[in-house]
């Protein structure tokens, strides 16, 4: 199991999923008068269900790192935050 999720495979999918996810929450971000941008009340089903998919790849990912580098030895690569977009 420990090999699956330190896999490059592995760390470039759950960036692909958190990647996917912040477009998500972009387009259901909070649009004013507690609306969602697509019209239903904010926060909706779907922006629920992203951030949750978002935390458990950043979780997921997180512990794939922090395995890759006590294997390898070597120290936690500086990450940076996905852009959101505009």
């Amino acid at each position: 199991m420990g090999t699956i999720y330190g896999s490059d495979a592995f760390r470039r999918h759950a960036q692909w999923q958190i990647d996917c996810a912040d477009v998500f929450l972009a387009v259901h971000a909070e649009a004013g008068l507690s609306l969602c941008r697509c019209g239903r009340l904010h926060p909706c089903d779907e922006r629920l269900y992203w951030l949750r998919m978002r935390e458990h790849y950043a979780r997921l990912l997180d512990e794939a790192v922090q395995q890759g580098s006590a294997a390898t030895g070597q120290p936690e690569p500086d990450r940076q935050p996905p852009s959101q977009p505009s």
